[in-house]
């Protein structure tokens, strides 16, 4: 039997598969836009500082937050940080950022996807690890999706804030004044008020509020059908100045209020 004999032509349609694929393997969620540069220090779990003074905030992901002065940090806020040092010493101390929509935030800082030079991206590897929530914030919510289903894939075998009291789906019930700042909540919807913001009530003392510019993101209409419902909601919340009084004659608000942005951070479980 003759045996087949690559050409130079088949030789390359090989390498250009091979290519492919692992290049499909490596473009998981993004691809970076710039040539590699030095990170200076990494500060947090989804904050890098470079070489050239640039602060760069990790799109897609929110990672529990560190110790810094008087503010005090979170749960598994310093192995995030170390997950964090990890991508970055394996990278060679360099990465490479992608771009969204909106480059900077209002604390100056960049906004950016961070990747080494193989094409891993941080932002994938913190979620992964369960160090770090999936989050987007519009208008940049390319990775939205990609990200979500990473999350889901890390949440069935629970590591990190997953196996974390304080970060895995937190009661609304449960919340008090002073739990303010980035949380995952389960809770039951009590109330649904539709004005110039969709005002959705869980019980305690928890309202998520999404504002009218990005109900279309959200894709319904059917706010009131959410009643009864039982929510996990995340993002950051605040607590409010003044809530009211029902001895005044004011129906009572709740005392914390957390922004809904995007589709993702908000899932109906019953």
């Amino acid at each position: 039997m003759q045996q087949f004999k690559k050409t130079p032509a088949s030789l390359l349609a090989g390498v250009f598969l091979c290519l492919l694929s692992s290049a499909s393997v490596l473009a998981e969620c993004g691809r970076p836009d710039t040539a590699s540069i030095a990170v200076a220090k990494v500060q947090d779990g989804d904050t890098l500082k470079l070489s050239d003074g640039r602060s760069v905030r990790v799109l897609g992901i929110n990672a529990p937050e560190i110790t810094v002065g008087q503010k005090r940090g979170q749960p598994l806020g310093q192995e995030a940080l170390v997950s964090a040092r990890k991508f970055v010493a394996q990278a060679g101390g360099e990465v490479r950022l992608g771009f969204d929509v909106e480059k900077r935030d209002h604390y100056g800082r960049w906004l950016a996807h961070v990747y080494d030079n193989s094409g891993r991206s941080l932002a994938v590897e913190q979620v992964r690890a369960g160090m770090a929530f999936q989050i987007s914030v519009p208008p940049n919510r390319a990775q939205e999706s990609c990200l979500s289903s990473v999350e889901a894939r890390a949440r069935k075998n629970p590591s990190g804030v997953w196996r974390n009291s304080y970060w895995s789906s937190f009661p609304s019930t449960s919340l008090t004044t002073s739990d303010t700042g980035f949380r995952l909540v389960r809770g039951k919807v009590a109330r649904v008020d539709v004005n110039s913001s969709v005002w959705i009530e869980l019980e305690g003392e928890l309202v998520a509020q999404i504002k009218k510019s990005d109900w279309q993101a959200f894709g319904r209409s059917d706010w009131q059908s959410l009643v009864g419902k039982t929510l996990e909601v995340r993002g950051w919340i605040t607590a409010r100045k003044d809530s009211g009084s029902s001895k005044e004659g004011k129906r009572r608000f709740k005392a914390l209020v957390i922004s809904l942005r995007a589709p993702s951070s908000l899932k109906v479980i019953n």
